[in-house]
């Protein structure tokens, strides 16, 4: 279910196409060998007329995890030779404009997107590893000899192959086909949960996925779980949403000062700033007040935004009622809707100081609602939690210092 329709790990002889299609059209003989903890099966081709032999040796343990080997003798002057891999992972995998899909390589520091033009090709080596993959799958390779790599692109949208060449004729590596577990993956201790690709902010994305992990052992649904850790984060900036609140109070208060000012000093824009900056500090109001409380929360949303995009722990997992994929989009769109609902609610209590300013953010609701409304209704229902918390929460506020 992995690989496309064209197979994987098809021999291959750098610059010379007719001899690797070829060999690849070749019938191998199939050998099978069972172990108490891994099965061997050897695909050889032997033509000894022509002194052709061709031997390719997978070894398959329980998880997701194969060793391949391939060793091959040919007529004439062959310099390096490999394998194959591509076109794509996963090709019934969810489609998605947020998150890369594609090949990536890893030099022990970061992995690398690699994004070509059709008539480009990279090559690269001394690398970690390299992969393909889809939004929740990865077909990655890790070398056990030096090699390189060559990536281009098929010619349908969305297609890639790898170019796995050895220069010593013998090609040795290992591969993990499977999903982007991001603890299974860590495990094998080579990088390979950076196939997860959390954005800018993974720093707070995977806390953030362990404890929703955490979550789900106790409550078993990741739609309560994507809950429950909204109301946490909610609990843990209450403090900063005060604080963003009694600063934009003030400033809605100030109005009327400012626009006389604004009357006053039209024609002298020095002036206008110089007593604008007085008129503050007599209030003792800080201007920014009511942005900076929020901007720290930014990275926070954007982090779990990322999560619930990206995490396969929500692929095919239900919720409640019509929501049985919160990976897919809610398909009668009830949940989107209400969170346009409730963020046009949210932005009607919210204090604005700028009437311009005022009427701009109005607009909010009606793009958010046409944005998320293809996006999974986990993370639809994590915006939707988050705006209703924030109604009660300004409703509260507004009881106690208004």
């Amino acid at each position: 279910e992995l690989v496309g329709g064209e197979g994987y790990f098809r021999y291959y002889v750098p610059g010379n196409r007719g001899l690797s299609e070829a060999l690849d059209r070749s019938v191998y003989r199939v050998e099978v060998r069972e172990g108490e903890k891994e099965k061997r099966v050897s695909f050889v081709l032997d033509i000894p007329g022509q002194k052709v032999r061709v031997e390719k040796v997978f070894t398959f343990y329980p998880d997701y995890r194969f060793e391949v080997e391939v060793k091959a003798s040919l007529p004439g002057a062959v310099e390096s030779e490999g394998v194959l891999v591509g076109p794509r992972v996963a090709p019934k995998d969810r489609k998605s404009h947020y998150s890369f899909s594609g090949p990536l390589i890893y030099n022990g520091k970061k992995a690398i997107e690699v994004k070509l033009k059709k008539e480009n090709q990279a090559i690269y080596s001394g690398f970690i590893w390299t992969s393909l993959q889809s939004l929740y799958f990865t077909a990655s390779l890790v070398p056990k000899v030096p090699t390189e790599v060559t990536i281009w692109k098929g010619a349908t949208k969305g297609e890639y192959y790898l170019a796995l060449v050895s220069k010593k004729g013998n090609l040795a590596f290992w591969s993990f086909m499977g999903p982007k577990d991001y603890a299974l993956l860590k495990s094998y201790g080579v990088g390979l949960e950076e196939n997860i690709r959390f954005g800018v902010f993974k720093i707070l994305a995977k806390p953030a996925l362990e404890i929703l992990k955490f979550i789900y052992n106790y409550v078993h649904n990741y739609g309560w779980a994507i809950i429950i850790l909204t109301i946490l984060i909610k609990i843990v900036f209450h403090p900063l949403t005060v604080k963003g609140y009694k600063s934009m109070n003030k400033m809605q208060e100030l109005q009327p000062y400012i626009k006389r000012l604004k009357e006053t000093y039209k024609d002298d824009p020095q002036a206008l700033n110089r007593e604008m900056m007085a008129l503050y500090k007599k209030y003792k109001v800080n201007p920014m007040g009511g942005c900076l409380p929020m901007l720290l929360q930014i990275p926070v949303f954007f982090a779990l935004y990322k999560v619930l995009m990206v995490a396969i722990e929500l692929r095919h997992a239900p919720f409640i009622f019509w929501i049985a994929d919160l990976s897919a989009k809610d398909p009668y769109y009830i949940t989107p809707i209400l969170m346009g609902l409730t963020m046009l609610i949210q932005q009607k209590m919210t204090p604005m100081g700028d009437p311009t300013q005022a009427k701009m953010m109005m607009l909010m609701p009606i793009v958010f609602t046409f944005l998320f409304i293809n996006f999974p209704s986990g993370l639809v229902i994590y915006w939707l939690v988050n705006n209703i918390i924030t109604i009660f929460e300004q409703f509260l506020i507004k009881k106690v210092y208004a």
